[in-house]
């Protein structure tokens, strides 16, 4: 499909990369024979049998993105890996999925590879690297390729000819939230019927093709590979960039489509707010004013329906005067859409997207539904939903309350893991997402907790902790909160925080930003206080903690694709635990 879309149109740009500091358009023309020379590189690199599993270990950039595609195209199949594992977590995965070939991005990766095993490495960035025979760089590894094109092309054409719709594309890892990653067979139909199934869902409209997909999520998370390969087949530049420079790359590049967890919104909108709280009082109010007219348009925006008269005149000089400058300021003057997954998105950051004027839309899937099972649409969203099934995708709710589904994309299954396999398929079929939820009449689905994360007090209640978390985290500084009471007579919470939202509300508040100033507190009581009034009294959070460090991906508390996990929060934080059920 890539290689069509290159062949066909040369011309057309596949990538937009930032080249001293301003970013470069990049045709196919440019990165077809690279492509190419990659994977005849790789084919010489090794004796790669056909089918051979290759590992790709690097943060997301043009060079991650042409390997992979490059030893796709050679039949081999790859293996992506996150840049923060642990070596002995990716030794793990090779053994795994028998892996035959890694390529690391830098001196760091190439170390981890090293440290568990003699295997070849291709290195894409070698600075600071001594010569050595264990490795040798991507560039030294395009330029055999290239050099022995004439030879090695009637193999990797014959390789590409055996390669079939049935055959396994990737291995792609959960983020083992509640137990071990599990390796996830992705075939190239679940790939292309991902891709297929999201053409009648206007989530890549013209006006998004013609200013690129944004990309900076991980590619070893099933949601960024998505983009990755949804900008190829929607004809649509591939805008890269990473998350410590986002900020600055939207505003120079001003994609046309944006995807993040609802983490990166919640950052957003809190920076907003901040930056909205120091301005005169002159301009706060024509703000508020202007932010109050477009949440008037919302109920209109959400469902498809044109504005009254009244109001879109009311519209038209409030975007105009504020809501039009703003969206240029943060770099979504040519967003068409904004896409939210991996997480719920609070209902408040939801509506003041919307009510900027940018069409920020909830999805839901897993890296089993490679990655999608469920999305709202334009002029189909419902608040607090994760929308109606993808096209060719089957939701069912079983009589426990979990979330069933069937579709072409979902995986065959998992490697060498049996018990997974028959947790997660039934005899008739049924992918079992483990997570609990409800569908209403026009099928929107709503997701209400997780399945294996159901908390039961001692009097044998049942509590489906991610809704209350989801109230919790509505403050803005507060990074995480994790309900407690498996077991236990009543529930409680851990807040993590979040340092740079603290700081400015802080400021904003003339408060100390120290997580434990009696301020923080005050406000974290007063705002439990609230979230209880809207629970039943056995889901009433009866005491909290904050911890003294927000929760990271280095310190365990988090996976890779930023989802708590539980058993290590709680083992870490025992004695905090303890502490609120002692007497």
């Amino acid at each position: 499909m890539i290689l069509d879309r290159a062949r066909q149109s040369p011309q057309a740009i596949a990538f937009r990369e930032k080249r001293n500091g301003a970013y470069a358009d990049v045709p196919w023309s440019e990165v077809l024979p690279r492509i190419e020379n990659i994977a005849l590189g790789l084919l010489s690199a090794a004796h790669l049998s056909d089918g051979a599993r290759v590992s790709i270990a690097g943060n997301t950039s043009l060079d991650w993105i042409l390997v992979d595609i490059a030893a796709m195209s050679a039949g081999l199949q790859t293996v992506p890996i996150y840049t923060s594992l642990l070596p002995e977590e990716i030794a793990a995965m090779h053994a795994e999925t028998r892996v035959e070939l890694i390529v690391a991005e830098n001196k760091e990766q190439l170390a981890k590879m090293r440290a568990i095993g003699k295997q070849m490495v291709i290195v894409v960035d070698p600075a600071g690297i001594d010569p050595a025979d264990d490795w040798e760089s991507l560039a030294a590894v395009e330029t055999r390729g290239r050099e022995r094109r004439t030879d090695l092309m009637p193999e990797l054409e014959r390789r590409n000819r055996l390669i079939r719709r049935e055959d396994i594309a990737t291995f792609s890892y959960t983020s083992g939230t509640t137990g071990l990653p599990k390796a996830v067979i992705q075939t190239h139909h679940n790939l292309l019927s991902m891709l297929e199934n999201t053409k009648e869902d206007g989530l890549f409209s013209n006006r998004s093709r013609d200013a690129g997909l944004m990309l900076f999520l991980p590619l070893a998370n099933a949601f960024g590979r998505f983009i990755a390969l949804a900008g190829p087949f929607a004809g649509a530049p591939l805008v890269l960039s990473t998350v410590p420079t986002l900020p600055v790359d939207l505003g120079l590049a001003r994609p046309g489509f944006f995807p993040g967890a609802p983490r990166i919104y919640e950052k957003m909108a809190a920076k907003l707010l901040t930056i909205v709280a120091s301005l005169p009082p002159m301009k706060k109010r024509l703000f508020q004013w202007a932010i109050d007219v477009g949440k008037k348009t919302v109920p209109y925006v959400i469902t498809g329906k044109p504005l009254p008269l009244s109001l879109r005149l009311e519209h038209a000089l409030a975007d105009k005067l504020v809501l039009s400058k703003v969206r240029a300021k943060i770099g979504m003057d040519r967003i068409a859409v904004l896409l939210s997954g991996s997480a719920p998105l609070r209902a408040d950051v939801h509506e003041l997207f919307l009510a900027l004027g940018l069409l920020l839309i909830e999805s839901y899937g897993m890296t089993e539904g490679c990655p999608g099972l469920t999305t709202n649409r334009p002029g189909a969203i419902r608040f607090g939903t994760v929308g109606q099934a993808f096209k060719g995708v089957t939701i069912h709710i079983s009589g426990d309350g979990e979330i069933l589904a069937k579709g072409p994309n979902i995986t065959c299954g998992y490697v060498n893991r049996p018990e997974a396999m028959a947790d997660a398929f039934d005899g008739e079929g049924w992918f079992h997402t483990g997570d609990l939820g409800t569908i209403d009449g026009e099928g929107f689905v709503r997701i209400t907790g997780r399945k294996k994360e159901l908390i039961k007090t001692n009097s044998g209640e049942l509590i489906a902790p991610v809704k209350i978390e989801a109230r919790l985290k509505t403050l803005p500084f507060i990074q995480e909160a994790m309900v407690i009471g498996e077991n236990r007579g009543f529930c409680t919470c851990l807040f993590a925080l979040d340092p740079d939202n603290l700081k400015d509300w802080s400021k904003r508040e003339g408060f100390s930003h120290d997580p434990a100033s009696p301020q923080v507190h005050r406000v974290l009581e007063k705002h439990v206080q609230e979230v209880n009034g809207s629970l039943p009294a056995h889901e009433s959070i009866k005491s909290f903690r904050v911890l003294d460090a927000p929760m990271t991906i280095d310190g365990g508390e988090l996976t890779t694709s930023l989802k708590v996990r539980r058993s290590v929060v709680q083992e870490k934080y025992r004695a905090l635990i303890e502490e609120m059920y002692a007497g």
